[in-house]
C-alpha cells in the first residue's frame, strides 16, 4: 500500500519569510542616518532600498505592514492634506510593485488606530504561514514587545524565529522571546539607502589586518566596507600607520589607540589595538564626516588628548 502525502504537511527547504513593521522600518531608518544624511532622509518615501532589505535577510517573500494616515492636521489645507494622503498611496503600491512583496495596510482615523490594525495583520500572518508549513524561518523586523506572545507562540510551534532591529529602539524581551537575534546598526540602515543617497554621502574606504585574537566587535565593523583591501568580510591584510602623511591628532577609542593623519586630499584615523596590536584604518575626505561614521557605527566618540 503506497503512503499518501498531504502537500501541506510537506516543509519546504530554507525558505525565508520576511515580516516588517513599517513604521517601526521608517522612524529606526530616519533616526539612525539622519545624523549622515540630514534632511533629506526626512522624505522616507523615497529613501530606503527594499530589494537591499530583501537580500540581506534572504528572503523567499517579504510581507510589508503599515498603515495609511488618514488624519487631518489642524494647520493643514484640505488640498495639501489630499496629496499627503495620494503620497503615502504611491509609496505603498512602489512597494507592492517589487517582486515577492506583498503589503497590507491599515487605517488611521479618528477612530481606528492604524499602527494596531497593521500589527494584528502582521501576527494572523505569520501565524497562518507557519501552520500552513509555507516557510521554515521566519524573520521579524521589528522591535516592538507587543509581538512577544506571537514569537513565543511560533517558537513553540518549531518554527525557528528571528528578530532583527536597531539595538537601541529593541525590547530584551522581544529579543529573547525569538530563536536568534540579528542586531542592525547604522552600516545596515546605510546599505539600505538609495543609490543616490550613498553616490552622495559616501562611507570611508576601511582596510584591515584581522588577527586570531580579533573579536566579533571590530571583525564586524572592518566587514562593512564594499572598498577596502583583501578578501571579503575581512582578508588577512596587515595595514600599517600611513607613510609621508601629516600626524593632526592622537586619542582613544574604546581599547584603541587612534591616529589622525592627513595625506593629499584625505584624512585617515589609524586605530591599534592596546591589548593584541591588531590594527585598522579608515580614509574619506571630510574629516567630521570620518569622525561621525565611527561614531555612528561603533556608538563610541574618539577622545583626542
Amino acid at each position: 500500500m503506497s503512503n499518501t502525502y498531504n502537500s501541506t504537511n510537506i516543509q519546504p527547504s530554507n525558505v525565508t519569510y520576511l515580516f516588517i513593521d513599517g513604521s517601526y522600518l521608517r522612524e529606526s531608518y530616519i533616526d539612525t542616518t539622519y545624523k549622515w544624511f540630514g534632511n533629506e532622509v526626512e522624505n522616507d518615501n523615497i529613501n530606503i532600498d527594499f530589494n537591499a532589505i530583501k537580500n540581506f535577510f534572504d528572503a523567499r517573500k517579504v510581507f510589508y505592514y503599515d498603515y495609511i494616515n488618514r488624519i487631518q492636521r489642524k494647520d493643514e489645507e484640505k488640498i495639501d492634506f489630499e496629496d499627503r494622503v495620494s503620497q503615502q498611496k504611491d509609496y505603498f503600491n512602489y512597494i507592492r510593485s517589487l517582486e515577492e512583496y506583498h503589503v497590507k495596510l491599515g487605517n488611521f482615523t479618528k477612530t481606528k488606530k492604524g499602527q494596531k490594525e497593521a500589527s494584528i495583520l502582521l501576527t494572523v500572518d505569520m501565524m497562518n504561514h507557519a501552520i500552513r508549513n509555507n516557510m521554515t524561518k521566519a524573520v521579524l523586523l521589528s522591535g516592538d514587545k507587543d509581538f512577544k506572545p506571537l514569537l513565543e507562540s511560533l517558537v513553540n510551534m518549531g518554527m525557528v524565529v528571528y528578530v532583527s532591529s536597531e539595538v537601541r529602539s529593541t525590547s530584551s524581551e522581544l529579543k529573547y522571546a525569538a530563536d536568534s537575534y540579528i542586531p542592525l546598526s547604522f552600516f545596515d540602515y546605510y546599505k539600505w539607502s538609495s543609490p543616490e543617497l550613498k553616490n552622495k554621502y559616501p562611507m570611508p574606504k576601511i582596510e584591515t589586518y584581522k588577527t586570531p585574537f580579533l573579536g566579533r566587535g571590530i571583525e564586524k565593523f572592518t566587514a562593512l566596507s564594499d572598498t577596502k583591501i583583501g578578501k571579503k568580510f575581512g582578508g588577512m591584510v596587515k595595514v600599517y600607520e600611513p607613510q609621508n602623511a601629516q600626524l593632526l591628532d592622537r586619542g582613544t577609542a574604546k581599547d584603541y589607540e587612534v591616529k589622525l593623519f592627513q595625506k593629499d586630499s584625505e584624512f585617515i584615523l589609524f586605530f591599534r589595538n592596546i591589548e593584541d596590536g591588531s590594527t585598522f584604518q579608515m580614509t574619506l575626505n571630510n574629516q567630521d564626516r570620518l569622525e561621525l561614521y565611527y561614531a555612528l557605527e561603533s556608538g563610541k566618540k574618539i577622545k583626542w588628548d
